[in-house]
């Protein structure tokens, strides 16, 4: 803690910082006492900062004082919102209610709570996409839904093995493309890549808007001249509906 302090203070002095953006997939997976060290320490410099966490790193008191620390932003990674998936697959064993709570206990606060998805992971079809989608739509409204990522196959991991294993990677010694997020590395029969990506360009339509409009956004999900023209006119629906969730947000406090 004091080697960070001194750091801060070193770039707030060189570069007087307006926003951190703390590196860390899971900057809350710390105890109590290490959180309470970190909390008292930047209690005095309270610069804006925006994070990554886990549903189950999550507690009343911590989303209480990461407000007073003045948090700007924080994503929790659901990855995904079929139980049974995420527990077989993924091997993590949070409920559906664990991370509901989660977003429940920083609901109303000043910082924007975000709920990040992956699609187009090992096993994954059309069905399992929308249990994610529609895990989304249960909770709080302030949660900013922007979609879904498109999983990306590192090396060394778990799902990276299982997709060489079935065959969806056929070249066992390719890398990830990070400047290609919007593609899919894997070649699945059950969830084609053309299908994947259209999903992933409609994720956070399909978040936002009522249902009563899915059969528009299937159709937006293509990369035809009419695909893109109807995407464009249902982000404007997004883009009103967002606006509007954050002006009741700013009208709380």
């Amino acid at each position: 803690i004091k080697k960070v302090r001194e750091e801060i203070e070193f770039l707030h002095k060189q570069y007087n910082l307006e926003l951190i953006y703390m590196i860390d997939d899971t900057f809350l997976a710390v105890s109590e006492r290490r959180f309470e060290e970190m909390y008292e320490m930047y209690m005095d410099f309270r610069i804006p900062f925006w994070m990554n966490t886990r549903c189950e790193t999550m507690t009343e008191r911590r989303a209480k004082k990461l407000e007073d620390m003045n948090m700007l932003r924080m994503n929790f990674g659901i990855e995904h919102g079929n139980p049974e998936y995420r527990k077989h697959i993924l091997k993590r064993s949070t409920s559906n209610e664990t991370m509901i709570s989660a977003f429940e206990m920083t609901s109303g606060k000043k910082y924007v709570t975000v709920g990040d998805l992956i699609i187009g992971m090992p096993e994954e079809n059309r069905k399992l996409v929308f249990d994610s989608i529609n895990f989304t739509k249960l909770l709080p409204k302030n949660v900013e839904r922007t979609g879904a990522f498109i999983f990306a196959p590192y090396h060394g991991t778990s799902l990276r093995e299982l997709a060489i294993k079935k065959g969806y990677i056929k070249d066992p010694d390719s890398i990830c493309d990070i400047t290609k997020p919007e593609e899919s590395m894997l070649s699945q029969p059950q969830l084609p890549r053309k299908e994947l990506i259209g999903l992933a360009k409609t994720a956070g339509l399909y978040q936002m808007l009522p249902k009563s409009k899915w059969k528009f956004i299937k159709k937006a999900e293509g990369d035809d001249k009419e695909a893109n023209e109807l995407r464009a006119q249902l982000r404007k629906d997004y883009n009103w509906l967002n606006k509007t969730l954050k002006r009741k947000e700013l009208a709380k406090h």
